[in-house]
C-alpha cells in the first residue's frame, strides 16, 4: 500500500510550508481510495486569509479542490509527495 511507509520532507518544506498545511496534505493523500505515486499539490493564496489547494494525480485521473482559512501561504506553491516504495517524500515541484 502506497503511502504507509517513512514519511520525509525536504529542508526547504520544512521552512516554506507550515506544519498544519504538511499534514493536511498527507491526510488527504490517505484519505484517496486508490493512489498514484505521484500526489500533486499547488497552493495559491486567494485574498488574505483564503488558501485554494488543489490536489491532484494521474492515475486514477483525480482532482480535489479545497479551500482553507489560513494565513501564512503569501505566494503560489506547487510541491509533489512521491512514493518510491521505500519511503514518501514531499518536496517542492522545482526540488524533482
Amino acid at each position: 500500500m502506497m503511502f504507509t511507509n517513512e514519511r520525509y520532507l525536504t529542508r526547504e518544506v520544512a521552512e516554506r510550508v507550515p506544519i498544519d498545511i504538511q499534514l493536511l496534505m498527507w491526510d488527504l493523500v490517505e484519505k484517496l481510495q486508490e493512489r498514484d505515486y505521484l500526489q500533486i499539490f499547488e497552493l495559491t493564496p486567494k485574498g488574505s486569509e483564503i488558501v485554494e489547494i488543489v490536489h491532484k494525480q494521474e492515475i486514477p485521473e483525480s482532482t480535489m479542490i479545497h479551500k482553507i482559512k489560513h494565513n501564512e501561504i503569501k505566494e503560489k506553491m506547487k510541491l509533489y509527495i512521491i512514493d518510491n516504495g521505500e519511503y514518501s517524500t514531499m518536496m517542492f515541484s522545482h526540488e524533482y
